[in-house]
């Protein structure tokens, strides 16, 4: 199919999220940049895909720690995500916690917060309050209540985000796991 193909770009991505999720980001790096290339000349820059694999880029630079990096392409895929998509949009919302939680990682707890409450409300607007996104939102804007020491608001949410969980996927999945050891942690 040749290296500019879809299904060659999904199979780079699938393997790059292996690698990321083993911490072999030096493998990972260039298949996702691969990625980006392959959207980008298939669909153009003002494209959902295109701002995915930029999400999934800052996300690996993330979590190397290269929040430098990582900064720009949260910000390239959200201002192409509310354009293409607009703000009532999963992805947008999507795109929204990946920054908020970049910001919280470097504790810039300031510009994290509007842009966690902005997802909350968008998920639940447009998901629902039983969803496993509106409650990954919950989860996000306690632990930045956590961090900044708001432990009432942060427990509130946290315990919200677990009641949620356990009616989705009840008390023998991971995220009950998380939820109670969010809550342990506070």
């Amino acid at each position: 199919l040749g290296t500019d193909h879809p299904d060659y770009a999904s199979s780079a991505n699938d393997l790059a999220g292996l690698y990321q999720s083993m911490g072999y980001y030096a493998k990972a790096e260039p298949l996702l940049l691969e990625f980006k290339r392959i959207n980008e000349k298939m669909q153009g820059k003002e494209h959902p895909n295109y701002a995915f694999s930029l999400q999934l880029l800052g996300r690996l630079y993330e979590s190397m720690g290269d929040y430098g990096k990582a900064e720009p392409l949260y910000l390239e895929s959200k201002g192409i995500t509310e354009k293409v998509l607009g703000k009532e949009h999963r992805n947008y919302a999507a795109s929204l916690n990946n920054l908020a939680e970049l910001y919280l990682s470097k504790g810039e707890y300031v510009k994290a917060e509007p842009l966690l409450l902005e997802s909350k409300s968008i998920c639940e607007k447009v998901l629902g309050k039983v969803t496993s996104e509106y409650a990954e939102s919950l989860d996000s804007l306690a632990r930045l209540y956590h961090a900044m020491g708001d432990y009432v608001k942060a427990e509130r949410l946290y315990l919200e985000s677990k009641g949620i969980d356990e009616k989705l996927f009840g008390r023998e999945h991971l995220s009950h796991a998380n939820n109670l050891n969010n809550l342990a942690n506070l």
